[in-house]
């Protein structure tokens, strides 16, 4: 079992200055304001002090997280010398792959940091905190002491560092599978590097995977894309196109038969699929989830993902807005194929709706 490397119950406290001649309470926007900044300060006093090993871990989620102070309570006030006794909760959310530790390690952190005051709920990390707020009496410098943060940072700490090891493992074990999968065409090679040429991983449709029957006039014929509306799809003529793009490199699809099997296709512009999902069709019931994702400007988003090992791919968009295909691994984007040509979407949420997918409630990493 790792050790914590930040835990313990004593207290730590630190004091800010900050000008001005108003009584200070608990929740002015200036004493909030020292409070986080006393909190960032004792955190990279901790954080300079890790190897850099460690340090690379923990920024690893620090630059994907925001830390602010909520619930805040004025547990006592003092008139004459106008210092107020404060109570609140330092929060943090997560990226959600941040918090799936394995059962044991998760009981493990919670067993050591909810008895001091840290709690994980979802996504959302609290730390209950205290501190006091007056102003001196020379100067009427604002004075602020916080004390109790510990928990609350070590908890940070350790959700951050455990989230790394397990993309760490993720990607070893990955290697490995890569590493030890035989090529089932000398064909498959050369379509993984075209296809990590445009940042994207890729798939070799399987040896024993049937092509559509429109597909085998001839075995040794490279399958032609169907046609809908003139743009062309990697669909057959018994599915119905959902979404369907050129990328440049590549023709991306994704078909649809009867009203809720669908199947994602990747493939090399006029050429056979080098991606088919998923492989076995008995699957393409559940294999999806729909969702909406909100864009820079505001404007919603459709998209339909799946999951396939550490890596995640979706295709969004609709002929109205930008359309592409996204991948991403263990959380983080490593490949948006922004669709250039050939365009076209059926994305809307009534349809979605209509196949029944389950909801996909994680953002798209887009740029």
């Amino acid at each position: 079992m790792r050790k914590t490397l930040i835990s313990g119950t004593c207290v730590a406290a630190a004091v800010l200055t900050g000008c001005g001649s108003k009584t200070p309470t608990c929740a002015d926007a200036e004493t909030v304001s020292l409070v986080k900044q006393i909190y960032q300060q004792q955190f990279n006093k901790q954080h300079n002090a890790m190897s850099e090993e460690r340090q690379q871990r923990v920024q690893f989620t620090v630059k994907d997280t925001t830390v602010a102070l909520e619930n805040i309570t004025t547990d006592a006030s003092n008139a004459n010398t106008g210092k107020a006794v404060c109570s609140a909760q330092l929060t943090t959310v997560f990226p959600e792959d941040a918090v799936k530790a394995e059962p044991q390690m998760e009981q493990y952190m919670r067993a050591i940091y909810e008895k001091q005051g840290a709690v994980l709920d979802g996504t959302k990390l609290r730390g209950q905190v205290t501190y006091t707020v007056q102003r001196t009496e020379d100067t009427g410098a604002l004075q602020v002491a916080l004390n109790g943060f510990m928990p609350f940072m070590g908890y940070f700490h350790d959700i951050a560092m455990d989230r790394y090891d397990r993309m760490l493992r993720a990607q070893a074990a990955a290697k490995k599978a890569a590493e030890t999968q035989l090529p089932v065409a000398p064909s498959a090679s050369q379509a993984e590097m075209e296809a990590e040429s445009e940042g994207a991983p890729s798939d070799s449709a399987p040896a024993t995977t049937p092509m559509p029957v429109a597909h085998q006039q001839n075995q040794a014929a490279l399958p032609a894309p169907s046609q809908t509306a003139t743009v062309p799809t990697l669909c057959s003529a018994e599915e119905t196109p959902v979404f369907a793009c050129s990328t440049g490199k590549k023709r991306a699809s994704l078909c649809m038969t009867g009203s809720n099997q669908l199947a994602y296709r990747l493939a090399p512009l006029d050429g056979a699929p080098e991606m088919v999902y998923p492989a076995n069709a008995s699957a393409a019931s559940t294999a999806f989830q729909q969702g909406t994702h909100a864009g820079a400007n505001g404007q919603p988003l459709s998209f339909v993902s799946f999951d396939k090992g550490n890596y995640r791919y979706a295709v969004y968009g609709t002929s109205a807005t930008m359309q592409g295909v996204l991948v991403e691994q263990n959380g983080k984007r490593i490949a948006n194929l922004n669709c250039q040509a050939d365009r076209l979407s059926e994305l809307d949420t009534a349809k979605l709706q209509r196949m029944g997918l389950s909801q996909d409630l994680r953002p798209l990493m887009l740029p």
